[in-house]
């Protein structure tokens, strides 16, 4: 079995076995309604995500497809480095590491428990931890070789394959987003939690491949990865709301106290 193939198969049963827990104890029809529309397509996305990061592994491991363009990529870079560009791109990727996706991560989940909003504090926390772990153990499934060191301009001797900073920005910096689109009430706020996190993932996967660090599959498997990751992460959110609610109407429709379910008064912006 391909590497690739291996760590498609392990991703699917912890997707499974979480899907099974999610819905342990429900009804046959509650649990249809669980999964809703939003549930489904994003659910939906992150399994296209994971199964695209297996076939960019598996072209790495035959040496065909995207994968023959990792030294052309390399090489074009190379030859437009420049001392002002290099700085630039040595600061973005010391951000987009781990210490600084940390230290993002764990800001925000104070902030958002400060602002009541436990449900999407853990969102956060998970993401960020699970991205961690997950960069760790596929590096060690595919154990694939960084660029010679005489390319690279930040000496780096671990695996390559995924990039680590291309999974965790993607999974922080995308998490960030989805909780800005769901909790900010303004348009154009909104708008610019995306963009500003589809930029950020954008320029520290590329700052990798300009230090010389990675190859171009070691970048695309860590935005895909990530994705995928978080895509689970929010579908998670959204069966454990839908679950919530319908527990809540429950208790109502029993004759029980009425539970409010408006968002708490502290609102952001």
């Amino acid at each position: 079995m391909r590497f690739a193939d291996l760590g498609l198969v392990v991703a699917v049963l912890l997707a499974a076995l979480w899907l099974v827990a999610l819905g342990r104890g429900e009804s046959s029809s509650r649990w249809v309604r669980l999964l809703s529309p939003p549930a489904c397509v994003v659910g939906g996305i992150g399994a296209v995500l994971l199964v695209s990061q297996a076939a960019v592994v598996d072209a790495v491991e035959d040496g065909t497809a995207v994968a023959r363009w990792d030294r052309p990529v390399l090489d074009w870079i190379e030859g437009h480095r420049d001392g002002v560009l290099t700085a630039v791109m040595r600061a973005v990727s010391a951000v987009g590491g781990t210490v600084g996706m940390t230290v993002l991560a764990v800001a925000a989940v104070v902030v958002l428990i400060m602002c009541r909003r436990r449900p999407h504090a853990v969102l956060v926390a998970v993401t960020a931890l699970g991205a961690a772990a997950l960069d760790t153990g596929f590096k060690h499934l595919y154990e694939r070789a960084r660029p010679p060191l005489t390319e690279q301009l930040t000496p780096e001797t671990t695996f390559a394959l995924p990039s680590g900073h291309s999974l965790g920005s993607t999974a922080v910096l995308g998490v960030l987003a989805v909780i800005g689109l769901l909790l900010l009430r303004r348009g154009v706020w909104r708008a610019g939690a995306v963009v500003v996190a589809m930029a950020g993932v954008l320029i520290i996967g590329v700052s990798r491949l300009y230090l010389g660090v990675h190859w171009l599959t070691d970048v695309l498997t860590g935005w895909l990865l990530g994705g995928a990751w978080l895509a689970m992460c929010v579908t998670a959110l959204l069966v454990y709301q839908l679950r919530r609610d319908a527990r809540r109407r429950g208790r109502v429709g029993e004759g029980g106290p009425v539970v409010s379910v408006a968002s708490p008064t502290t609102a952001l912006p």
